[in-house]
């Protein structure tokens, strides 16, 4: 167990200022002074992709290589394992629990597979979670026939405060598809709990909530303005987070970060030169870290630390901190715990890290 300052680096201070530009090194009073801790909830894990909190120190986790696991303080219990796509950045991705659970146990996963023809496709299942056994049963298929491929993926899945299962897809290194309403690549879907599309979607019979979306890998609400945020991989550079609307279109592959073109919707923040490789995103709720509520915290990859934003005044961006940079490696999911710290997991053994002792991990944060 770790404990440490929570220092951060400020990359935006002031509305109306250039993303991505260094305005100055702002040690924002109250947060500076936050001490907080951190110890390892599970270690030994292969690319652990998606954390679901169960309750009562208990987590559910997808590991990349096809393993839906349970995490207690007994260890780790293996739920399920599928025959999944296992390659490049394809595999057993997004997880998320029915919005009644447990009233209602069902779970749902995001998953790439072969298709007859042994090209990589990606599709939504569900299954019944034993609420004494912790296994898994009438798994059944939602939606399939997802693009899909070595990289661009998508994968992230999570019920939204209107009770509707959201999506992201990647464009499956096929730019062009995130332009074309007849394919769900690059993508964010809105389904019922069944895979049905929502009769108030914008466009009719179709799953379909915001298009030309390049490889979006992160989602979430404001917990007081419900607005929805998604984070999005960029080409080199141009990482970027989204204010989603119903029916938008954020341009990829036609225009890439902020492009100031009309008929597209400019991302809220890119990173402009530099590469975040923003995944798993969640919003601060609870008690546990006051300064920092309703910021967005973000994972990132390739940037290898946990991104802060501040929002003010109806989603307008006030500032952009760093957090952990270096310190743990890769990072792919970011979620909040039921009694409000912080949950990260490292990605150093997804092929493009440098794995560490007990890598993977899940740490949490709380305050000292």
């Amino acid at each position: 167990m770790h404990r440490r300052k929570l220092l951060t680096m400020a990359l935006l201070a002031g509305l109306g200022l250039a993303i991505g530009r260094v305005i100055n090194l702002l040690r924002k009073e109250g947060v500076d002074a936050v001490e907080f801790k951190t110890s390892i909830v599970a270690s030994d894990l292969e690319v652990p992709w998606s954390i679901t909190p169960l309750g009562g120190r208990r987590y559910l986790v997808t590991e990349r290589p096809g393993r839906l696991v349970l995490i207690s303080p007994s260890g780790k219990k293996l739920v399920a394992s599928f025959d999944v796509a296992s390659v490049g950045e394809a595999g057993l991705l997004g997880l998320a629990l029915h919005p009644d659970f447990p009233k209602k146990t069902w779970v749902y996963l995001y998953a790439s597979y072969f298709d007859s023809a042994g090209q990589i496709k990606n599709k939504l299942i569900k299954g019944r979670l034993d609420p004494l056994t912790f296994r898994l049963s009438e798994v059944k298929t939602l939606i399939e026939d997802i693009p899909g491929a070595y990289i661009h993926n998508g994968g992230r899945i999570r019920f939204g405060p209107d009770g509707m299962l959201y999506i992201t897809t990647g464009d499956a290194a096929k730019p062009l598809l995130s332009q074309d309403l007849s394919s769900l690549g690059g993508k964010i879907l809105r389904v019922d709990d069944d895979g049905k599309p929502s009769p108030d979607n914008p466009f009719p019979n179709s799953p379909i909530w915001s298009y030309g979306h390049r490889n979006p890998q992160g989602i979430d609400w404001h917990p007081d303005s419900g607005v929805m945020v998604t984070t999005e991989h960029g080409p080199v550079g141009h990482d970027e987070v989204n204010v989603i609307v119903k029916g938008g279109n954020y341009g990829w592959p036609l225009a890439v970060g902020k492009a100031d073109r009309g008929e597209f919707i400019d991302p809220t923040i890119e990173s402009g030169g530099d590469t975040w490789a923003p995944s798993g995103a969640s919003f601060v709720h609870g008690d546990a870290f006051p300064e920092l509520r309703s910021w967005l915290l973000i994972a990132c990859l390739r940037g290898s630390m946990i991104l802060g934003v501040e929002f003010v005044n109806q989603m307008k961006v006030f500032g952009i901190h760093m957090f952990f940079k270096n310190v743990f490696g890769r990072l792919r999911d970011v979620v909040i715990d039921e009694d409000g710290g912080i949950l990260i997991s490292t990605s150093n053994r997804d092929g493009r890290g440098n794995p560490r002792d007990g890598d993977d991990k899940i740490l949490k944060i709380v305050p000292a």
